[in-house]
Formats: C-alpha cells, structure tokens, sequence
C-alpha cells in the first residue's frame, strides 16, 4: 500500500527547489506583458496583437492540461520536470528566433503545452509533506516562486529587452532553462513512479465549494490580468518611460514579496479574513488607478500595493481550494491551473478590447469590477469554499496495494460523498500523503 510516513528529507525539501522551475516558467510566461512596445516593433503588430502571445498561451493551457498531465501520472519527479524544462528551452530559443507574428506564436504555443502540467504538480506536493494545518504555508512557499519571477524575472528580462533587445531577453530565459536542466540531479531526488486514483476534473467541481473557489479565482485574476497584460503601455499612461518600466516591475515585485510573507503568516490562522482583505483592498486600488490618471507619482504608489496585495491572493486562493477537496487535490491543482489561465487569456482580450475602443485609462475600471464581483462571491461563501473556522484536519487518501499499477478512476457519486468529515476517520491527516503524491510526483 501507499506509504503514510512523511519522507525523511522534511516539509521544506521538495517545495525549495521546485521553485526554480517555477520562476522560469511564471517568467517564460509573463515576460511578453514587458516588452509589449518592443514585440510590436519587432515582429509588425499592433500591442495588443502581441498581448495575443499571452492570451493564446494561457487558452493552450486550458486544452492540454487535463489530458497531458494525465498521461504522465506515473512518470517520476524528475524525469517530469526535466522534460518540461527542455521543452521551454527550445521554446524561448524557437521565439528569440523567430522571424514572424506566425512564428513567434507558434514557439510561445510550444512552450504552453507543458506550463499547465507543471503548475498541477507542484503545488499539490508540496502539501503533502506537511501537516493538514500548515497547508497554505506550504503553497506559500511554491507560489513564491511565482513572485520571484515577477519580483526579478520579468524585470531583469524588461531590461535586457530594453538595453539589448527582445530576442536577447528570451535567449537569457532558453540558457537559464539550460542550467535547470544541469542542476536537476542535485536539486531534485530520483523517484518512481506510483500507482494513482485518477479523479476527474468533473467529479471534483461537483465537490462542494470547487465550483465557488474556482470562479471567485477566474474573475479576480481576470481584473488583475485584464491590466496586467498591458502594463507597459499603462506605465507610459502614468508618466512611466520606457526606460523606467523595468525599474516599476521590479519595485512591483519586490512588493509582492511582502504580500506572500504575509499570506504566509496569515492563512493557515485567519484564511478567510485575509482572503476578503486582500481581494476587497484590490478592488479598491484599482478604483482609485481609474480615477488617479496622470498623477504619476500617486499611481505608482497605487501599483506597488497592487503588486503586495496580488502576489498574496495565489496561496490563499489555492489553499482553500486544497482544503476544500482534500481527497481530489491532482485534480482541483489542474483545475485551479485552468481557471488561472483562463483569466490570463480572457483578461488579455478584454483588456485588449477596452484597450482599442476606450484607451488604456479605462483598464483599471475593468480590473476594478471584476475584483469587486470576486469579493461578493468571497463574502457570500462561508460554509465549503471559505469557511469561517479554519479547518485543521484534511482528509486522509484510501490507501491501495503497492503491487497494482493501474489508476483507477473514481465515479463522480463516490468521490462526491467522501467529504472531510468522513474521511477524517481514516487515521491522522498529518502523516497522510493526498492523493497527488501517488502520482510519482512528490518525493
């Protein structure tokens, strides 16, 4: 059978060095958003046909997740990671090298059909190696990652585009790849793969508070994403050089380092709370963005909160929806992925839209509705998806024989009917593995 006992190596191990091949892919991802004027020039778009790099990025991780990742469930940690890692090198060459709008799309696409699988394990393993109360801690840790990449990746890239030009940029980002790909024997342990409970994405949204969780997520990140995705110009609006874009993102991000600190100290204690404080004070800011215009220095005071209170909402958001579905956590990780990406295209577009049609000083009224529609959802949900007493306990995972190596997939009623309360009875979640660690992802 599966074994219950936490791996020797400790709660901290495996989340530490996955991060490395999060920064690079957050940053493969987002670094377009700083470069806008930049892949406009260089391969004859308008800057919001270039957005569209980000937005069809996003859209390729919503259709390939679910199946791919499904494919290589038993496939051990690091040759998983390694694989992907080769992939966004040859991506990020493919880009720096492409001689057209058709091309460019074409190596950002490639790089896409593997981000979406990453981001369903990592977070997922990181939980499992530590006690049910100190879940959002841990997605904390991975989701810095997240905000390092913004904090440093996306910045330095904006800079090397700037100083140098894009195509350098993205070739910084292959040979970075590069050296992932040289150091994952020391910073990821050989592991094996294991037999799985394959759950489907359908059955965990019929899981009370996934559907809740998961649009109050989409419609958040698609206000941040919907101004996000055009900052640069939007930085230009507020008085914000070209020059000084890099600088504003780096600011931006150090910011965000703020806000996963505090995230980390506050959502395994007071999950709720600082959900509905972060997502209602980010509405707010982008009010104030809508109606601050060309006051340059109030607004970049406005976007270095924006940038502290964001990088908060992913742990957060993330982490009720693990404790929500404690028995389907593979599969609500993949779903959160889609909803996230989902947002990053949709917010592309319509941003784009409101960007052709009513300029780029209307961007943070869009931002500001969609934020303030999440905080009602928020509020609106206190039983399943954002309980007003933290839970402590996760539910423990059926255990299943070691010797059969064939998933089996869970039926929509049964999985349904296993909830917390009732699993709970299976032993001590704190030495339990979730279902995702079965997957030969976790070490």
């Amino acid at each position: 059978m599966v074994s219950k006992t936490r791996p020797p190596s400790g709660p901290g191990r495996p989340a530490w060095p996955s991060c490395s091949f999060g920064f690079m892919s957050i940053t493969t991802e987002a670094l377009p958003m700083g470069l806008l004027p930049q892949l406009s020039a260089g391969l004859g778009v308008s800057e919001s046909g270039a957005g569209l790099l980000v937005a069809l990025y996003a859209f390729v991780i919503m259709m390939v997740t679910l199946p791919i990742a499904a494919r290589t469930a038993h496939w051990p940690q690091r040759r998983l990671l390694l694989v992907i890692t080769a992939v966004f090198v040859l991506s990020n060459l493919l880009l720096a090298a492409a001689p057209s709008y058709a091309a460019a799309v074409i190596a950002r696409l490639i790089a896409a059909s593997v981000h979406g699988v990453l981001w369903s394990a990592l977070p997922a393993c990181a939980t499992c190696l530590v006690p049910a109360e100190r879940t959002g801690r841990a997605v904390a840790v991975v989701f810095a990652s997240n905000t390092a990449a913004l904090a440093f990746g996306v910045p330095l890239g904006t800079a090397v585009g700037n100083a140098l030009s894009w195509r350098s940029a993205f070739v910084l980002l292959a040979v970075v790849a590069v050296l992932l790909l040289v150091a994952a024997p020391v910073l990821l342990p050989e592991t094996s793969g294991a037999p799985a409970t394959r759950v489907t994405a359908l059955a965990a949204f019929k899981l009370p508070g996934v559907l809740t969780i998961t649009v109050a997520t989409t419609l958040v990140m698609l206000g941040h994403f919907s101004i996000y995705a055009y900052i640069s110009p939007y930085l230009q609006h507020i008085g914000v050089s070209e020059a000084g874009a890099g600088p504003v993102l780096l600011v931006f991000g150090l910011a965000g380092v703020v806000g996963v600190w505090s995230t980390g100290v506050l959502v395994d204690r007071r999950p709720r709370g600082a959900t509905l404080v972060f997502t209602g004070a980010l509405a707010l800011v982008f009010a104030a963005l809508a109606v601050t215009g060309k006051v340059t220095t109030l607004s970049l005071v406005l976007v270095v909160i924006w940038g502290l209170l964001f990088a908060g909402l992913p742990a957060l958001l993330q982490s009720a929806a693990l404790t929500a579905a404690p028995q389907a956590q593979a599969a609500v990780s993949a779903l959160y992925v889609i909803g996230v990406n989902f947002s990053i295209g949709g917010g592309s577009i319509a941003g784009g839209q409101v960007l052709n049609r009513l300029g780029v000083a209307a961007l943070p009224l869009l931002a500001a509705v969609s934020a303030t529609a999440s905080w009602f959802i928020i509020a609106g949900a206190h039983r399943h998806a954002f309980p007003r007493r933290p839970i402590t306990r996760a539910a423990a995972q059926p255990e299943q024989d070691s010797d059969d190596s064939t998933p089996r997939d869970v039926d929509d009623a049964s999985l349904a009917a296993r909830t917390p309360a009732d699993t709970d009875q299976a032993g001590d979640s704190s030495l339990s593995c979730p279902e995702q660690a079965t997957m030969g992802r976790c070490d």
